[in-house]
């Protein structure tokens, strides 16, 4: 008991009075039992939404990105190697001396 007490202080930052009473309400708690209406209740209060694609927010075009990978798949032309832009903002894929090569571009997030 004595460590339990200590315990609630220390990690609570109360008086060992408070302690105490805590633990003592501790010991006191009941189960209540609902009624119908309060379990219907605390479904709909605690049930999701289904809605997840309506929280979807639209992402603004990185032209940056866009440039680059315009630039690569130029410059892969020049090199005549089929570039084939997979996702305009990210990923461009080529063949080269016989090899299947896949080319991401990443973007660091900026450290704040």
């Amino acid at each position: 008991m004595e460590e339990k007490i200590t315990l609630y202080m220390k990690n609570l930052g109360i008086s060992r009075e408070e302690a105490i009473a805590l633990i003592a309400d501790d010991a006191n708690d009941v189960s209540v039992e609902l009624t119908k209406s309060q379990v219907e209740v605390v479904k709909q209060m605690t049930r999701t939404t289904g809605d997840k694609d309506k929280r979807k927010t639209t992402r603004k075009p990185d032209e940056n990105k866009r440039a680059l990978i315009t630039a690569f798949e130029n410059f892969l032309i020049e090199m005549r190697c089929d570039p084939i832009i997979t996702n305009p903002e990210r990923e461009i894929e080529f063949d080269f001396m016989g090899s299947h090569f896949r080319l991401t571009l990443a973007k660091p997030r900026v450290k704040e």
